[in-house]
This record gives C-alpha cells, sequence and structure tokens, in this order.
C-alpha cells in the first residue's frame, strides 16, 4: 500500500518526517532507486572521475548533461517541461558548517544570508526586489540552505526566457565570487540571523543536538549546528566571513544545476561565459576530520531532559564506516535493509494500531557512511511519558525478536509488493516529474557520490534481482546492521528522572532477559469491498469545454466532476465530498468534529481493521485521508488508473461500513496530550493551539481541544455525528489527472454510483453559520508558552469580510502582498527585529461576513511595543496611499506566475472544482482569477487598506514566555 489510508506507526503525522530525519538516516524502499533519493551523479570531461557514474557500474541518467569547467566547477543540464517554460537553478557547495574554524560557528548559514545583501554588481537590497519584477517571491522562489555538509542557494524561474535565465545564472555568479560582505550589511543582518536562532531554537532541535553529541561524543560534527552560537553570531568581525567565503566558495567545491524548459547547448554555453573566469585559491583547504567511532565504545545509556520534549526513544548500533561507492551490488544490499526495516517497522505499527501499546510512533533507520566516518543502525520510538519502561521493552524486543528468528515469507511478500508498486509508479511518473525534484536529486547526488539514474533502471534491476530478495538474505542483511556492536540507548523526556542514565540502562538490560518467540505467519487476506451492488446509471452528463470539464450525475444522486490533464504521467487525484463538515449538528460545547477527524480511519472499517488495511492493500497505490472540513466531511486520495476502482471501492467502503473500532480513540487519547505539549512550546505553536477560538469569539470548533473537551467525547458520540452524512448526504466526487473518461465514469458507477439514493438535499444549518469577530483590544491579549524566555510573537488581525465577491478577495489578497513586501523591508532589513514577519488572508466562504487579515512577527519580548508601532505605521502608510509602482509590481508578478503554474497543477485543479456542483460561482472565478488579478489598480489597494487596515477595528496577541521563564 504506497499511499497508507491509515498507518498507524505515524498516523496522525504529528511527529514530523523533516523532525526524524537527522536521528535516523534514509533507510526506505527508495535506497533501491536511481538516486533521486539518495544522492550524486555524473560522465567524464577534464578529469577523472568527476562524478560517481564515471567509476560506477550503474548508468547515468542519458538526458542529463553533465561536464566541469577548467576551474573545477561541475555542472548539470536536464531538459524537463514540468512545469512547462519554467526552470530551476541550484548551486550547491561542498562544504557546510563542519568546516568553520570555532570562532567562525554560525558564520556559514550567516553567508547564506549575505548573498542577499550586495555583491559587485547588484546592490545592498536589490537582489530581492529585482527577482520579485520578474515573479519570483522571496522564500518559495528565491532560497538558500545551510547544514553541517553543504550550503545550498536556489532560485525558481517563473519562465525559462533567455533573459531570465541570464538574470538568474548573473546572480548566482555574484554569489559564487563577487559578494562585498560590506562590514555594516553584516552588522545589520546580525539581528536577523539572531531572530531565526530564537525561531528555530525547539525542543526537538536541542535534542537533535543532544542526541549528536551522546552518539558521537566529542566530534566536529556534534559541535556544529549550522545556525551557530550568538556569541559569534554578535560578534565576528568581517575578516571570519571573507575567510570562510574565500576558502570554501570555490569552483572545485561547487556543483550548478539547472533543470527546465531549456535548450542544453545554449544554457551550457551560457554557465561557460558566466563562470568560466571563476578563479579559486592558490591552494585549498581540506575539509575537517567531522569524527570518529569508538570501536570499543561498548553498551551506554544517555539521558537528555527537556519539560516541553515528546519521550522520543532511540537504540543505535554505531560502528566506523566511510561513504561507499555507488554500485549495482550496494543498492541491491541496500534493498535488502530497507525490506528488513520495512517489516520491522510494520510489526511495531501493528503493536501501536492495538490502541494499549505505550508505543504513539516508531521508525527504523539505517545510514551508511554518516559525515564519512560512521554507520548507523537506528530504531526510533515515541512514548507515552510515563510508559517509556514498556516502551524501551517492546523496541528491544521486537528488534531482537527480528534478530533471533527473523521475517516471515508473507511481511516479505508486503513489503515487495510495496517496493515493487514503488519502483513502477516512479518509471511510469517519470516523464512527468517536476523541475524542483530532479534538481534535488541531481545535486545531492553529486554530494552523497551517487548515480543519478533513470526510474526505469532502477525497476529493471529490481525485476532482474527479485527473486534473490528471499527471507534468508534480507534476514541476514536486517542482522548485520546490528552485529558486532554494543547498542546505545537515548531516552528524551518531559520527566525529571533521578539516576536518569542508570534507570534507562536497567530498562534496558531488563528487557534482555524477556523470552521473545518467532512470529507467526498469518498469510494474505483478501479485501472485503469489491460488491456494492448493481453499477449506476447517469441521468445528466454535460461537458464544459473551456475548462476542459466532463460533468455527470447518477440516479441516486451521486455528482461527478472529471477533468484529464497531461501534467502527471499515471497519476489520479480524487476528492469526496458529503455532509456540512463543522456545520453538523453537535451538543452544545463538544469537540466532536476534531476527534471524528482524527478517529475516523484508525478505527479501521467493519471487516478490515486500519491495521489489516495495511496488508490488504500492500502494493497497491491506494490512500488518502478523512478531514471534518468547514462546509463538508471530505475524503481525499492519489491513486493510479490500474488502481482507481479500488481507490474508489476503499472510499466507499468507509462510506458504508466504517469500524468505528475503539483502537481509533485510544491511539488518539495517547497522542493529544503530546500535541498539546509541542504546541505549548513555542510562540507559534501556541498561536495554533488556542488563537483560532480567540478569533471566533470562543467557538471551540477551531482550536485544539482541551483535555477535558477530549475527554467528554466519546466514539459513539463521532458515530452519531458523522452516520447520518455517510448514509444519506448528497455525494460529490471531483477527479484530476490521467483520466479515461469512460473508465473512471464505469469505476464511479460499480461503487458510488451502486450505493442506494442519497437526499436530493441537505440541510444547509444556517443556525451554525455565525463566527462572531472578537471585539477590538485596547491592550493586547496576552499567552504565555512554556519555551525559551528570549521567545516571543507579536499578532496584529484586522477584521475584513467573506469570500462572496472574488474580486473583492483578490484585492484583499493583493492588500496582504504589499503589506508583506514593507513589513520584510521594515522589520527584517531595516531594523533586523524578525527573522520573517508572517501574514495571511482568509475571508470565508462558510460564514457571512467573516474575514480577517493576519501579520505575525516572531520576536524578543523587549522589541513588542516597537513592532507593534511599525506594523502601524506601515498600515498608516498604506492607508495614506504610499504605494508605488514597484512595489505593485512586486506583489502581483509574484501572484501572476503562481497563478500561471497553478494551471498545470492536478493539486491545485483539485482544489479549484470540489465542491463546485453545490456552488457553480467557482468555475467563473477559475475564468477570471487571471485577468482578474491584473486589473487591481493602485487605488483599490489603498481604498481597501483604508477599509480594512483600521487601527480601532485590531484584535493584538501578545504570546509572551511563561513568568516563570522569564
Amino acid at each position: 500500500m504506497t499511499t497508507a489510508f491509515a498507518r498507524a506507526s505515524n498516523i496522525f503525522g504529528w511527529l514530523s518526517a523533516a523532525a526524524l530525519a537527522g536521528a535516523l538516516g534514509a533507510c526506505t524502499p527508495a535506497d533501491t532507486n536511481d538516486g533521486a533519493n539518495a544522492s550524486g551523479a555524473q560522465t567524464a570531461t577534464e578529469t577523472e572521475a568527476v562524478f560517481a557514474h564515471d567509476t560506477s557500474d550503474l548508468p547515468a541518467d542519458p538526458s542529463v548533461r553533465y561536464g566541469q569547467l577548467e576551474n573545477g566547477l561541475r555542472y548539470a543540464i536536464m531538459h524537463n517541461e514540468t512545469p512547462s517554460n519554467t526552470a530551476v537553478l541550484r548551486m550547491a557547495f561542498n562544504a557546510g558548517s563542519i568546516n568553520e574554524a570555532d570562532d567562525q560557528r554560525g558564520l556559514a548559514h550567516f553567508l547564506e544570508h549575505m548573498a542577499f545583501n550586495g555583491s559587485e554588481n547588484v546592490p545592498e537590497g536589490e537582489m530581492v526586489r529585482l527577482l520579485e519584477r520578474y515573479g519570483l517571491e522571496f522564500g518559495p522562489d528565491t532560497n538558500a540552505g545551510t547544514n553541517r555538509e553543504y550550503v545550498i542557494y536556489m532560485l525558481n524561474l517563473p519562465d525559462a526566457s533567455e533573459e531570465l535565465l541570464d538574470t538568474g545564472l548573473m546572480i548566482m555568479r555574484e554569489t559564487a565570487s563577487n559578494l562585498l560582505l560590506d562590514a555594516d550589511a553584516i552588522d545589520r543582518e546580525r539581528n536577523v540571523i539572531l531572530s531565526e536562532e530564537r525561531f528555530r531554537n525547539s525542543p526537538l532541535r536541542r535534542w537533535n543536538n543532544a542526541l549528536a553529541e551522546f552518539r558521537y561524543p566529542g566530534s566536529l560534527m556534534a559541535q556544529r549546528d549550522a545556525i551557530g552560537i550568538p556569541e559569534v553570531i554578535e560578534t565576528a568581525p568581517r575578516e571570519r566571513f571573507v575567510d570562510y567565503y574565500e576558502n570554501f566558495y570555490t569552483p572545485e567545491r561547487a556543483m550548478f544545476v539547472v533543470v527546465g524548459d531549456v535548450d542544453l547547448d545554449a544554457t551550457e554555453a551560457m554557465i561557460r561565459e558566466k563562470f568560466g573566469d571563476w578563479e579559486g585559491p592558490e591552494e585549498a583547504r581540506p575539509d575537517p576530520v567531522a569524527g570518529e567511532v569508538d570501536p570499543d565504545r561498548g553498551f551506554e545509556a544517555g539521558y537528555f531532559y527537556d519539560p516541553e520534549i515528546y519521550t522520543i526513544l532511540t537504540i543505535d548500533a554505531i560502528r566506523p564506516g566511510e561513504r561507499q561507492p555507488d554500485t549495482a551490488d550496494a543498492r541491491f544490499e541496500n534493498g535488502l535493509r530497507a525490506l528488513g526495516n520495512a517489516i520491522l517497522e510494520r510489526r511495531l505499527s501493528s503493536i501501536i494500531s492495538s490502541g494499549t501499546s505505550p508505543l504513539i510512533q516508531a521508525n527504523v533507520g539505517f545510514s551508511e557512511g554518516e559525515y564519512d566516518f560512521a554507520t548507523r543502525a537506528s530504531l526510533l520510538g515515541v512514548s507515552q511519558p510515563d510508559r517509556w519502561q514498556e516502551a524501551l521493552g517492546i523496541m528491544e524486543q521486537e528488534l531482537r525478536r527480528a534478530r533471533e528468528f527473523g521475517f516471515t515469507q508473507s511481511e516479505l511478500n508486503e513489503q515487495i509488493s510495496n517496493m515493487r508498486t514503488s519502483l513502477q509508479n516512479a518509471a511510469d511518473q517519470a516523464a512527468t516529474r517536476d523541475n524542483s525534484d530532479l534538481a534535488g536529486g541531481i545535486w545531492t547526488s553529486w554530494r552523497y557520490g551517487s548515480v543519478f539514474g533513470t526510474p526505469a533502471a532502477a525497476l529493471e534491476r529490481f525485476n532482474a534481482r527479485v527473486d534473490e530478495m528471499t527471507v534468508e538474505a534480507v534476514n541476514a542483511a536486517f542482522d548485520a546492521q546490528w552485529a558486532d556492536t554494543d547498542p546505545q540507548v537515548f531516552l528524551a523526556t518531559s520527566l525529571e528522572i533521578e539516576n536518569a542514565e542508570e534507570a534507562v540502562a536497567t530498562a534496558y538490560q531488563d528487557s534482555t532477559a524477556v523470552d521473545v518467540e518467532p512470529v507467526e505467519d498469518t498469510g494474505a487476506t483478501e479485501f472485503a469491498y469489491t460488491d456494492f451492488g448493481t453499477p449506476g446509471t447517469i441521468v445528466q452528463r454535460a461537458e464544459v469545454e473551456d475548462l476542459g470539464l466532463t460533468r455527470v450525475i447518477f440516479e441516486n444522486g451521486v455528482r461527478v466532476t472529471l477533468k484529464p490533464t497531461d501534467f502527471e504521467d499515471d497519476i489520479i487525484r480524487v476528492s469526496l465530498r458529503f455532509g456540512r463538515g463543522e456545520l453538523e449538528p453537535r451538543a452544545d460545547g463538544e469537540v466532536v468534529d476534531t476527534v471524528t477527524s482524527s478517529i475516523f480511519q484508525s478505527s479501521g472499517l467493519g471487516q478490515h481493521s486500519a491495521d489489516e488495511l495495511q496488508r490488504v492493500l500492500a502494493g497497491r497505490s491506494v490512500g488518502g485521508g478523512f478531514g471534518v472540513g468547514e462546509d463538508a466531511f471530505v475524503m481525499g486520495g492519489t491513486t493510479t488508473p490500474t488502481d482507481l476502482q479500488l481507490q474508489l471501492q476503499l472510499f466507499a467502503a468507509f462510506m458504508t461500513d466504517p469500524g468505528w473500532r475503539p483502537e481509533g480513540m485510544a491511539q488518539y487519547r495517547a497522542v493529544a496530550p503530546e500535541i498539546r505539549r509541542n504546541l505549548r512550546s513555542s510562540p507559534s505553536g501556541l498561536l495554533q493551539l488556542e488563537v483560532a477560538r480567540l478569533l471566533r469569539s470562543g467557538d471551540n470548533r477551531y482550536g485544539y481541544p482541551t483535555e477535558e473537551e477530549l475527554d467528554a467525547v466519546t466514539i459513539e458520540d463521532a458515530q452519531a455525528y458523522l452516520t447520518g452524512a455517510l448514509e444519506r448526504a448528497p455525494i460529490e466526487i471531483t477527479m484530476v489527472g490521467d483520466i479515461d473518461i469512460d473508465a473512471a465514469i464505469d469505476a464511479i458507477a460499480s461503487t458510488f454510483g451502486a450505493l442506494p439514493a442519497r437526499d436530493g438535499s441537505w440541510p444547509d444549518y444556517e443556525e451554525n453559520r455565525t463566527v462572531t469577530f472578537p471585539d477590538p483590544t485596547t491592550e493586547p491579549v496576552v499567552l504565555r508558552h512554556n519555551g525559551q524566555d528570549y521567545q516571543s510573537m507579536v499578532n496584529v488581525y484586522w477584521p475584513t469580510t467573506d469570500d462572496e465577491d472574488a474580486h473583492r478577495s483578490r484585492v484583499i489578497r493583493m492588500l496582504r502582498q504589499v503589506l508583506d513586501l514593507k513589513l520584510t523591508e521594515r522589520l527584517r532589513e531595516a531594523e533586523g527585529f524578525t527573522y520573517s514577519a508572517f501574514n495571511s488572508n482568509y475571508e470565508s466562504d462558510v460564514y457571512p461576513g467573516y474575514g480577517y487579515l493576519w501579520v505575525g512577527v516572531d520576536i524578543r519580548p523587549e522589541n513588542a511595543d516597537a513592532v507593534y508601532a511599525a506594523i502601524e505605521e506601515l498600515a498608516a502608510d498604506m492607508r495614506n496611499g504610499e504605494i508605488d509602482d514597484d512595489e505593485m509590481q512586486r506583489a502581483r508578478q509574484p501572484l501572476l506566475e503562481q497563478i500561471e503554474e497553478a494551471q498545470e497543477s492536478n493539486a491545485t485543479w483539485l482544489g479549484w472544482l470540489s465542491g463546485s456542483f453545490d456552488d457553480p460561482s467557482q468555475l467563473e472565478r477559475i475564468r477570471s482569477i487571471t485577468a482578474d488579478y491584473q486589473s487591481i489598480t493602485r487605488d483599490e489597494i489603498v481604498e481597501a487598506a483604508r477599509t480594512y487596515l483600521d487601527p480601532n477595528a485590531e484584535f493584538r496577541v501578545t504570546i509572551l514566555p511563561n513568568e516563570a521563564a522569564e
């Protein structure tokens, strides 16, 4: 099952993959592909082994042109047309925070910021403006990133014209060696960097750093978190920036990638012309030793305390190990490891699905040649805090069970099916891969010495050797990860534990004394929901030719919108709407909507538990999610033409026979306290937790439930809340993608078309369509978070209006865009108050008259009054008409480019079309969107500012540290 419908090991997605990436390392079936998810790429030119494929038996993707200039710069160019007439540029440097000296800690990342602050040919502050005029938005299209091992610069060009490509190459060339690094500009940027450090200083980041130090004590790697340390950020002189820049921004350390709708010959000539005169230092500075592993370390237990951290357990097996060459045999061994790790993770998922386990989430990982000095196998679990010993015991015992007795054939068959489907889908969808994904695969492949090949070649290798992926081979590969080394066990928790390391060691050792037995081979189970009765009859069919739509109504009332596209090969996106979502009746004060959204899928089906569905649907491209929207219940998923019938059968099964099993509620009750704990650990988290309700005068359909609210809801309440809509409400299905119209209609006819007749209409629940914006604040509402004492946030909300008038909503969107430009230039660039000023606008299409425009700024507590004053000054400037033509251009052009790109996005079309039977005006909004934004005038923006940025209507919220932390 390539897209899990209710994966129990991470069912709520509450601890993100990004948060775990550093703790786990790569270990999925994607390790068997040709590098787009691994890392490296390559053809020999002037020097030997310029790229990994020069010496590997793995073939490189022939559509990528590789080369190297005489100065050492490597480059890769690939023609691709998704999205059409666009291109992406990436420039990566094989150096990161590990390359810093002690008095440079944080300067690799700081330099990344300075790339936007003046160079020989682009004055300070002009680069972002220049790109905005072309339609690149600061952040999504113009960005950079730094970690321990590399720095990456990214430009997403909204058109692939020679003019814009030349501009993009010029900017990258400026970054490579022409930065001014003006001392005054550095000083102005210091507070921005400190603000970013403040914003990113989360419990998970502190845990990641503590875990790195435990794994690799005293290593340079553990000491080089990319954000650096405040003392260096505040005081490092210009000379230390220049030292890093001149020694590590060098052509032989750089890789330049262009992917998009470009001519290879012309682009290659432009790269050579722009970068050919770039010179590196006479003597290259070598990389430092990132760390080393003590092979005789022995068993060790570690402990990390933070009052706001999740309870996270890791078991590691660490041994010395450098990165190995990327070969076909190495990929095969990776595949064997990935299969074994996936089976262990699947077993843990089953335990979690029971609803009685102390584990909330579990992941298994493997990293070979980590930082080029360590190879590590990892098992990570997230636990209920007061049951961490039980959780550690489950982890240790399941790991030991797998090592002692291995895996069953049916378990292996399930994971091989998933791997085969993943590789087949990748091959089938290769022609419409996204520019950014391809560029990322190429440069990371170069960085980590692997070959960027084709999905078709990966599938071919899999098919050629799948018979060698036996239970015995997988067992051996799995066991080898953990053999010949003592484990390292680390506990992170919000509990203060006396003699914690000893307690962890004891819990682990006690678990090793528990006997384990082999897992029984359960065999396969067939999906029980394939017959829904006589296929339905169409009573109405119409074509909407200008939008490329086919619209169908079945005799039972099911309504369908189909849009075939060629934007994504072999991918179909499906959305299903029914009922009125949050508008549906519920008991006063009941949070049944939030609970239902969280437990519906994890409660399984009448004839299959959520865990069993994983086995039943193994190797099939079906899945999706369920949610309670403001005015509808929604199911959504992504599938393939081959599996469309099964996807619809799965949705129809949940409509007709939901399981309402208790384990779904049990899992949610276990994870909810940890979600609350995490949200209270930072200003932005507390914003999500509490402010949505404040903005609706206490309406608890919004915000996250309190413990008391959650405890008051039963699974029977959820069932009563949803059952009527499941059984009788009109159904609207929207489908976008690689669709055969007749096949799609037949699939719907045999599933949803075969259901009993739905009600002809459904109540609008007008009595539930009232939401009230709060009264203006004379003094800000103050909320207290439990994070660091220097983290705060100010928020201003202006009431606006609803979404009834599309043009009015678009004017408000443009108003927000202009305000965003002014906020960034004032609060970040000029005054250094913040790393980022956030903003959004919301005009409700459910609640008449309701909407707001929001500005939120991450700050130090002592700057709250000054930032509120600055926001008000900017709003007053806009009310007074201080908006120039350049700001209008820089606000409008990125929006227009986003709209043009969205026209080739199946996901966007799905959003545009879903619900269009209930609201036919959505179709006209699609038709008018580009011309409407083009028509908005400066005068309209000024008038909107006068109407909506009213200082007497503001609702302000200040989020400050808990008084105990001050």
